[in-house]
């Protein structure tokens, strides 16, 4: 079934949105099952399948019976319910949408609706429906817990705290809220209270799947902070519990998917995401089929996945990206047809970028173009008529050559000539850097991937898969050289590599750099991500691995289709602008020095930069450090010519002196 495109509750006629439903519902019917029912009667049974957890065959009852009737409101809001739970929320949307088009005083539509924006990471919207909610009935209780869990999203557990608590005094027992509750308490590390809560929440409503879920999602981040491999039983337990309820439930399959992929017990994972899986055919559980089958090694099986998985949710920023990394670390082909699109959608992006003024976007698309389709000339000639705007010469020859390459043109051939004949007159030719580039001093930077915050994520390895690109981005910036995306795979550690397993982490970047899989590394991105109906938050910490303290720190969050790779550009740019960077003199010249700091690297003609200088001995007031001021009079991709205040402070100069920016960005200890 194609799922329905999302839009707007004004912008959709409620016909088209009722004869959808009718269509995709006469697709699932089975005439012998019809005999004899009615609407009503499909209804009763999909709202009674509905309250055992057995989504997929409450879908197929409200179908069934909004195929005899598509104005049935009450069929409406529990198809549109029954899709919500399944995370099908495009689908829930227009179901909600139509409900509510035909009772605009229904508060069990508006609530959907809160609730399924919500889930797609729209809250502002979300908080209008549920304050309609609240004005047509102000003791409607799940549209408080919405609001909560609208806070609880935002990550204002205060306020979401207070909203539960005022749930919980007029209903004790409210199931969600419990939950909810339980889920806060284990986010903020106070485990023994979520426990309370959740247990509490079992008793309320011991047939429910739910409440076993959320205790096994509590354990589950227990042991991925501790290790206790008891704490990992006793999940397993509790979500057996869940599913031993309902064979079909959704979250608890996928989280013991989760979980076996973290033993590498990859055969039973596939089989968990594919129990998980209803008539719905999920993107999100097709990508963790994937995933399954990839790391168990079945190449074929795990491109089929991808291939499912894209068509049903092409508009999944993770997904993009994880397939692309598949197919360019399992080496399949460059015309490989999945690639091939991919590259397609990665140039368009960077062309529209490019007419939007976008720079720093349109360089990261066209990279990833070439990424996955090196024959590409349209991308680097872009790419190439980008570095020559930015003065970026040697990057721009290089990519020219790349063409010519490709291309063996006489037109290309011409324009090759004459760019190397205009470079004669540069810095970087002229001090004989154009055959061989200048040794550099860029800090090293690898990027750990990023731990799952909060529950079970619908792409299990959505961590690996953001710091693999985050990786990728980082390239793009001068000052700072990151650990290749294939390098930095070296440094295994599962699912879990930051926060309590931090020391683990550095255990294992150190003996990868004492056998050579990995370049000696300077800074270390590690911290947690979250992601919730599209959008992606990350917590990213940058540590002086060599100090062995952080040196900054930030929080941010995007959404929409392009979520991961604008929140990796987001990040990237703030890394570049917290890592310490040096450069040293490599010639000393008759009125000046040349350093290995450029263009590339943010110094342009003008700048300051400073040496210091030591004494052997010191007059009486004076300090031992001596500091020679330096003016740049020439910036070339990555070489910069400049002089001294003074001109007898040229012979304290030495080569290999350490050269730093006047305004350099100082490490600050965090931690």
């Amino acid at each position: 079934m194609k799922t329905m495109k999302h839009q707007n509750p004004s912008s959709r006629p409620l016909a088209a949105v009722l004869v959808a439903c009718a269509i995709s519902a006469s697709a699932l019917l089975v005439p012998g099952h019809v005999q004899g029912k009615n609407a009503i009667s499909f209804n009763k049974d999909g709202w009674e399948y509905l309250r055992k957890e057995d989504y997929k065959k409450a879908i197929f009852c409200f179908k069934n019976a909004l195929h005899d009737n598509p104005k049935y409101r009450e069929a409406l809001i529990g198809l549109g319910k029954a899709y919500l739970e399944v995370e099908a929320y495009d689908q829930s949307y227009d179901l909600f949408t139509a409900a509510l088009a035909i009772d605009k005083k229904s508060a069990e539509s508006l609530v959907g609706l809160g609730r399924t924006l919500s889930a797609m990471g729209r809250y502002k919207e979300a908080i209008g429906f549920f304050d309609r909610a609240l004005a047509i009935s102000g003791q409607d209780l799940d549209a408080r817990y919405g609001i909560a869990r609208v806070y609880a999203s935002l990550g204002k557990t205060i306020w979401a705290r207070r909203s539960l608590d005022t749930i919980l005094r007029i209903d004790p027992y409210h199931f969600d809220s419990l939950l909810l509750m339980a889920d806060i308490k284990s986010g903020e590390n106070r485990p023994a209270e979520a426990r309370r809560y959740a247990e509490k929440a079992i008793d309320t409503n011991a047939e429910s799947s739910k409440g076993y879920t959320v205790y096994g999602e509590i354990l589950l981040r227990e042991f991925l902070n501790t290790e206790d491999e008891d704490l990992l039983d006793e999940a397993k337990h509790a979500l057996a519990n869940a599913i031993s309820i309902q064979p079909s439930a959704f979250q608890a399959n996928r989280a013991m998917g989760f979980i076996s992929l973290l033993e590498k017990r990859y055969a039973d994972a596939a089989g968990f995401f594919r129990t998980a899986l209803t008539d719905l055919d999920s993107g999100a559980l097709r990508y963790s089929l994937a995933v399954a089958h990839d790391r168990a090694g079945d190449r074929e099986a795990a491109l089929d996945e991808f291939m499912k998985a894209l068509r049903k949710d092409p508009s999944d920023s993770i997904l993009r990206a994880r397939a692309a990394d598949f197919l360019i670390f399992r080496d399949f082909k460059i015309g490989n047809p999945m690639r091939v699109t991919l590259a397609r959608e990665q140039f368009d992006l960077a062309v529209n970028r490019e007419k939007r003024r976008f720079p720093d976007q349109a360089v990261m698309y066209l990279r990833r173009t070439l990424l996955l389709n090196p024959l590409n000339t349209d991308a680097r000639e872009l790419l190439m008529d980008y570095y020559n705007t930015q003065g970026y010469n040697m990057l721009y020859i290089d990519e020219m050559k790349e063409i010519l390459r490709l291309n063996p043109d006489q037109v290309w051939q011409e324009k090759l000539s004459l760019a190397i004949m205009k470079r004669r007159d540069l810095l970087y030719h002229r001090e004989g850097y154009s055959a061989e580039e200048p040794p550099r001093d860029v800090p090293v930077v690898l990027v750990l991937p990023f731990d799952p915050a909060g529950k079970t994520s619908p792409h299990p390895d959505a961590g690996e898969v953001i710091a693999s690109h985050l990786s990728f981005v980082l390239g793009q910036f001068g000052r700072m050289r990151p650990v290749g995306i294939r390098k930095r795979l070296a440094v295994s550690c599962g699912l879990t590599c930051g926060g309590e397993h931090l020391d683990q982490s550095m255990d294992s970047i150190e003996s990868n750099i004492r056998s050579g899989a990995i370049n000696p590394v300077n800074y270390v991105v590690y911290g947690t991500c979250a992601e919730n109906g599209g959008a992606i938050t990350l917590d990213c910490k940058l540590l002086d691995y060599s100090k062995g303290f952080i040196i900054g720190e930030f929080t941010i969050s995007e959404s929409g289709k392009e979520s991961l790779p604008v929140i990796c550009l987001r990040a990237a740019k703030r890394i570049y602008d917290m890592v310490p960077f040096s450069g040293r003199v490599l010639k000393i010249k008759e009125g000046g020095v040349i350093v290995n700091l450029g263009l590339l690297d943010g110094i342009s003609g003008g700048d300051r930069m400073v040496i210091y200088k030591f004494r052997n001995e010191r007059s009486p007031g004076d300090s031992l450090k001596k500091k020679i001021l330096l003016t740049v009079r020439e910036a070339d991709t990555i070489v910069s010519y400049a002089e001294p205040g003074a001109a007898a402070e040229l012979d304290s100069i030495d080569s290999n002196d350490i050269v730093l920016p006047l305004k350099k960005r100082r490490a600050r200890k965090i931690e």
